[in-house]
């Protein structure tokens, strides 16, 4: 029997808890590879909720990886979708090193523009006029470096609602877009005798940004899985890997949930960080994007 706690009070829909909650278990191992689910009926009962409310949670499940369903024998746990626990940190980060950085002539190569002549500019024009005459005299002044706490604030809320992130707003920080966040990251975690794991192809913006700290660049080949993990290099020590998993650029597939779960095994072993582009991630033609 799969025990789930439902709160049907809760902000979280019924479909986002099952599914969280068997994730989790099955990233825990309390469901383990292999083993059989309830069918849909009969977890439906247990838990007194609709068929259907299980039924699109197992569906979202098993589009993610983590189950998968044999037509007349039922629903199992995927092979391999598993966390080791983490181990601890001895040792506290290196130190930041400020080298010089060198300057990189690209070319811009902008993909991904939607139909800007179809931006209703006069209603835009309408509310942003509002909100200016309606706002302080501080809004168009600084505000705090990493950015106004009521948008980080929301942020939280629409992470928690989306893709089950639990944060707090001093976990985040705003800026202009991925370009000054990934140059922000680089320059804190790259050396320049260190090195970084990237994947191929990958948009050459993010080649540049990193090359500009760092030059000891590791390729790894995308499939139609994306990332192949089984090619991650074994014999270095990398200070971060940066990827973009939930819709690969340019090539635009999913990473499964079993290569993400290699690739978190492989951070962990190495001690390094990955940095997920979550490159349009919601554009999605059925069910919310891969958490």
């Amino acid at each position: 029997m799969l025990w789930l706690s439902i709160d049907k009070f809760s902000d979280t829909s019924l479909i986002r808890q099952i599914y969280q909650q068997i994730r989790s278990l099955i990233l825990s191992s309390e469901l383990k590879s292999g083993e059989k689910l309830p069918a849909t009926r009969e977890l439906a009962t247990q838990i007194g909720v609709s068929r259907n409310v299980v039924l699109e949670a197992y569906e979202l499940l098993i589009a993610e990886g983590y189950l998968n369903s044999s037509p007349g024998s039922g629903t199992y746990v995927t092979e391999g979708v598993y966390l080791e626990e983490a181990p601890s940190a001895n040792q506290p980060p290196a130190a930041i090193d400020k080298s010089d950085s060198k300057k990189t002539a690209w070319v811009d190569f902008k993909s991904g523009i939607p139909a800007l002549e179809l931006l209703p500019r006069k209603k835009w024009s309408q509310l942003e006029q509002s909100v200016c005459l309606d706002s302080p005299a501080a809004t168009f002044g600084y505000d705090h470096p990493e950015g106004r706490i009521e948008l980080r604030s929301a942020l939280c809320r629409y992470l928690k609602k989306t893709r089950g992130v639990v944060c707090e707003p001093d976990q985040i920080i705003i800026t202009c877009g991925a370009v000054q966040g990934l140059s922000i990251l680089a320059k804190a975690i790259l050396t320049s005798a260190g090195s970084y794991i990237i994947e191929d192809p990958i948009h050459r913006e993010i080649r540049n940004i990193f090359a500009v700290n760092c030059s000891h660049i590791f390729p790894v080949p995308v499939d139609d899985s994306g990332m192949v993990t089984d090619r991650l290099p074994q014999t270095i020590k990398p200070a971060l890997i940066m990827l973009t998993p939930s819709h690969q650029y340019p090539l635009g597939v999913i990473l499964p949930v079993k290569r993400r779960i290699e690739l978190i095994q492989y951070a962990r072993t190495k001690g390094c960080y990955i940095i997920e582009d979550d490159y349009d991630s919601e554009f999605r033609y059925q069910g919310p994007p891969v958490s």
